[in-house]
């Protein structure tokens, strides 16, 4: 019985052992970690001087991780799969708790007849990525004329 679904636990050992020995995924990873402190380190300069816009503009580390284990081949795949199920669930948890939270704070104490509609459209807007087009939206409204 394997540890996690999929993955053949001897099988696994005999991958990593023969990856571990590979020059090349050594030092993809090894590349992969200097990346990732390199994106971190840029983004707490940013952030110390309020460059939000440019944090934005940022490699994203999940992409850059993905990315690296995308590249390993498929006869690693017990490993791979491995991977990507240890991966996918710190990222599905993320997701969640960054709702919840939002989700506690937006229905306060102060905001307590909020309705679930309400909440659903208040927790859509601070969840997603929309921005609106403001030139657009003020080119279609219609001017008022003085009387």
């Amino acid at each position: 019985m394997s540890a996690f679904p999929g993955v053949s636990q001897p099988d696994l050992e005999i991958e990593l052992a023969d990856l571990a020995d590979k020059d090349l995924w050594v030092s993809k990873f090894k590349s992969l970690t200097a990346d990732l402190e390199d994106v971190a380190r840029q983004k707490a300069v940013l952030a110390r001087e309020h460059k939000w816009s440019d944090i934005e503009n940022l490699p994203k580390p999940d992409k850059l991780v993905f990315e690296t284990w995308n590249a390993i081949p498929d006869t690693y795949m017990n490993m791979k799969t491995y991977a990507f199920g240890v991966l996918s669930i710190f990222g599905s948890t993320y997701l969640c708790e960054q709702i919840f939270s939002s989700m506690n704070y937006i229905k306060s104490k102060y905001r307590s007849r909020l309705t679930d509609d309400s909440l659903q459209s208040c927790l859509k807007l601070k969840v997603t990525s929309y921005s609106p087009d403001i030139e657009k939206l003020c080119s279609d409204v219609q001017k008022q004329k003085s009387h």
